[in-house]
């Protein structure tokens, strides 16, 4: 399961970014994941819970935008969409697709809470 290894990645990340810009709380990660990434999204949500338990993003709700399959074909020159890599091209049936979208694995979004944003809320100051 190489889901639990980039969400492991991507925690440390997060705590590289907490580090640095002095927040403690992550509430909302957004990532792109591409229906050709090889990524299951249940093993990454799955692994997003386990990873994330005393974390930083322990209490992050997890965002997943879902960029589709594209490809282009060498011998009918058109862009398609497809769901799986190394297909048959839907237009003219060769199998010269290049994939071209839809591979993708990237953090998109932090929405964090700093301590002092905290700190203010909790004393009414805003």
């Amino acid at each position: 399961m190489h889901e639990l290894s980039l969400v492991v990645n991507l925690l440390e990340l997060c705590e590289a970014e907490a580090s640095r810009g002095g927040f403690d709380r992550i509430d909302r990660i957004v990532l792109e994941v591409g229906e050709l990434s090889g990524v299951s999204l249940p093993a990454l949500r799955f692994s997003f819970d386990v990873a994330g338990r005393g974390s930083v993003i322990e209490s992050a709700v997890l965002e997943i935008r879902e960029t589709p399959g594209t490809g282009w074909c060498l011998k009918c020159e058109e862009t398609v969409r497809i769901r799986e890599p190394l297909r048959e091209c839907p237009v003219c049936g060769s199998l010269g697709l290049l994939p071209t979208g839809g591979t993708e694995f990237r953090l998109c979004e932090l929405v964090v809470r700093d301590r002092r944003t905290l700190e203010k809320s909790r004393k009414g100051v805003g």
